[in-house]
């Protein structure tokens, strides 16, 4: 993904009425952590999964920086009027790199100068070596930096989670409704042209536990968490 891309991204983050889906939540003081579908028209084919970035925010709220989590690999974009001022290097320091630790062991960098051009490529190797990564690999323009995560582990991060309105929830359930109702057209059209088959009986299965999950497990869900949310408050 381009620096051009994520730019895309931080000004759909900071709009209310945004064209790109963001399910986010805070998991530290003025950081991010969510999922974004930049198109989301699932009718055509192809990989419908969601990109996993950390968003980074300034005292106002505003989204000024973000870092997509490729897995092994990580790309970060600050917004030009907030480099070097130490929002990255604080970010992946106190709650990226400690949430990431949840599900890895290590975390590999690339910094590449062709792409990004030499006082970036100098910005960006001086954001990793702050942030504890060291140089395990060089081949041209391109260096990797990488870093064992396990100091991360005992990192506490505040995750908050802010329940979801009666509103939210009932557009889930017409979500949910427009997958079961998508999922039955699949089953008919090759039943009825292929005959029975295990597809089809998978497919029964399919739809019958998400019916059940749109009615009384998305409804546990909210129960759960709002009982969680009062002992809590005890």
């Amino acid at each position: 993904m381009t620096d051009k891309a994520i730019q895309e991204i931080i000004d759909h983050f900071n709009r209310k009425n945004s064209q790109a889906y963001i399910a986010a939540h805070p998991i530290g003081e003025n950081v991010e952590y969510g999922v974004v579908w930049k198109d989301i028209d699932f009718n055509k084919l192809g990989d419908v999964s969601p990109y996993r970035f950390y968003f980074i925010k300034n005292k106002k709220g505003k989204c000024i920086g973000a870092v997509l989590d490729m897995n092994m690999d990580l790309h970060w974009y600050i917004v030009p009027a907030a480099r070097k001022k130490g929002f990255l290097t604080n970010a992946l320091i106190q709650f990226i790199l400690p949430h990431l630790s949840k599900i890895r062991k290590e975390q590999i960098i690339t910094i590449n100068r062709s792409d990004i051009g030499d006082d970036n490529f100098e910005a960006s190797l001086k954001t990793a070596n702050l942030a504890g990564f060291k140089m395990v690999g060089e081949k041209g323009d391109k260096i990797v930096c990488s870093q064992k995560l396990f100091k991360y582990k005992k990192t506490m991060l505040r995750e908050r989670f802010v329940g979801i309105s009666y509103e939210q929830m009932v557009k889930q359930r017409e979500k949910m409704n427009v997958v079961i109702g998508n999922l039955w057209q699949i089953k008919a059209e090759v039943e009825m042209k292929l005959g029975k088959s295990k597809l089809t009986r998978e497919l029964d299965r399919y739809i019958d536990k998400l019916e059940l999950y749109r009615g009384l497990k998305l409804d546990d869900a909210v129960y759960d968490f709002e009982q969680q949310a009062k002992r809590i408050k005890r």
